[in-house]
């Protein structure tokens, strides 16, 4: 048993290493995401003046697009910060209580991790089982900021500018398609040159002249992207292969419950081993 419980120490104190640097990464990303705009330009630069110059060709006139990839995620980097932050002292924690045999740490520790690992069965649930518990509520709130604040391939807000990034950048058209934009209450749809039935931006190419017909009916999928969704895109990118992901996620929750096991059989082997003072 002394033996098997050194093992699980070193094993508790290697790992909990490793995903401290995780957790500096993710501070350090969420860091460079809130405060480091400057590094992202290159990323998304060339899709952003590919949309001003669009603007200009169709007739818009010189638009000079603000675009803010921190304010576009909006609290996803002090999401990233927080997360960072978390499992920065967690790990701490976890490191400090097993080289020190501290007692009092490992007790925090074994409950905290039993609570992310419920926790954590929790979020499994949902997303391989009842799935629309978390993607229908999103929906909702993206659905609810495209028909108050989408303005079309010329509109200069996040919402605009994030929307129109995001269907060039994936070649989507709207969370599950093109009738997503059709209640925008800011989106002019009627032009010199007719009638918008999809954003310039669902477009596969964006227009490089007065030419809108791409946008216009009939809608073709060779010129237009209005029957892709964005949001199973991005969601795929996001959780990749489903038998992948769910293997990752669980030898995730099998070492977490290892974790827990070890500093539990360590907080009881210490208290056990306690000198009692002689009375």
């Amino acid at each position: 048993m002394g033996c098997l419980l050194t093992i699980g120490r070193i094993f508790l104190i290697v790992t909990n290493i490793i995903f401290l640097l995780i957790g500096l990464v993710l501070l350090i990303v969420g860091l460079i995401a809130k405060f480091g705009e400057s590094l992202f330009k290159s990323y998304y630069e060339s899709i952003i003046t590919s949309l001003e110059d669009s603007l200009s060709s169709a007739g818009y006139g010189d638009v000079n697009l603000d675009f803010s990839l921190s304010e576009l995620a909006g609290s996803l980097p002090i999401a990233l910060i927080i997360s960072g932050l978390i499992i920065i002292i967690i790990t701490v924690v976890a490191v400090i209580g097993a080289i020190k045999k501290a007692k009092c740490l490992l007790l925090i520790y074994s409950i905290v991790m039993f609570v992310i690992i419920a926790a954590q069965v929790l979020t499994m649930g949902m997303f391989y089982w009842k799935p629309e518990m978390i993607t229908t509520p999103v929906k909702d709130s993206l659905n609810s900021t495209i028909q108050s604040d989408f303005a079309g391939l010329n509109g200069t807000n996040v919402v605009s500018i994030g929307w129109n990034f995001v269907n060039q950048k994936f070649q989507c058209c709207g969370i599950d398609n093109y009738y997503d934009f059709s209640e925008a209450t800011n989106w002019v749809t009627d032009l010199p040159s007719g009638t918008l039935v999809t954003p310039l931006s669902c477009c596969k190419t964006l227009p490089s002249s007065g030419d809108l017909s791409c946008a216009q009916s009939p809608l073709s999928t060779s010129t237009n992207n209005y029957n892709t969704g964005c949001f199973d895109e991005i969601w795929g990118l996001a959780l990749g292969n489903v038998a992948i992901t769910a293997s990752v996620i669980s030898v995730c929750l099998v070492m977490q419950i290892i974790f827990f096991l070890v500093a539990l059989c360590m907080y009881s082997d210490n208290s056990q081993n306690k000198v009692k003072p002689k009375g």
